[in-house]
């Protein structure tokens, strides 16, 4: 009978010399709870009528707070008050979220989206979350699988989980969260709290 001691030590050689695959798990890119903040909620933003100003700037047709008033958790969450009838659309946005580049192989990256939500006086359909993607210049790709709204808001006094997902352009270095009011009366207020937005890994080409 042949010693099966050489082959069984060519076997285990051959395991111990497989690459171990990359993390699969998601990577936390961004985390909002509101809490510890100055009252201006740096590095916020806004926009109204390609006019663009930091989010607390803003005191008409609508303003940007911390509110310490029935957080999610912690001690604040991000409202915002439509105060008065206002065409077009009313931005409020994160800070710029950098994206490292894929790796080489790598296809359909995703990132997931989860935050807590509640409103009043909303119509349905009147606002939503939407994510932008930009280059590596900071030039604009576009919207989140090309949606404006990749979450749609619904009108709940109470606090409401969210969730979506979609699949980031191999261009993308950078993104933003935005809540976006599209609605023309007023007044509506939206809180939002305990956002987090997570990097899902690509999946490897054949």
């Amino acid at each position: 009978m042949k010693n099966p001691l050489p082959a069984l030590a060519i076997l285990f050689s051959l395991v111990l010399a497989t690459p171990t695959p990359a993390s699969e798990n998601p990577v936390l890119l961004a985390k909002y709870d509101f809490e510890n903040l100055p009252a201006w909620v740096p590095n916020w933003g806004a926009g109204f009528q390609n006019s663009y100003k930091p989010a607390t700037g803003w005191k008409t047709p609508f303003k940007v707070s911390l509110c310490p008033e029935n957080p999610h958790s912690g001690d604040h969450a991000l409202r915002i008050d439509l105060l008065e009838l206002a065409d077009g659309e009313k931005i409020v946005h994160s800070p710029s979220i950098q994206i490292d580049p894929p790796a080489e192989g790598s296809l359909g990256r995703k990132v997931a989206i989860r935050l807590f939500v509640r409103t009043s006086d909303l119509e349905e359909g009147q606002a939503g979350i939407r994510i932008l993607e930009r280059d590596e210049k900071g030039a604009s790709i576009g919207l989140l699988q090309g949606e404006k709204s990749i979450l749609p808001l619904s009108d709940s006094p109470e606090w409401v989980e969210l969730n979506a997902e979609g699949v980031l352009h191999s261009a993308t270095r950078s993104i933003s969260f935005m809540v976006v009011l599209y609605q023309a009366t007023a007044p509506v207020t939206v809180w939002i709290d305990d956002v987090s937005i997570e990097l899902e890994p690509g999946t490897p080409a054949l």
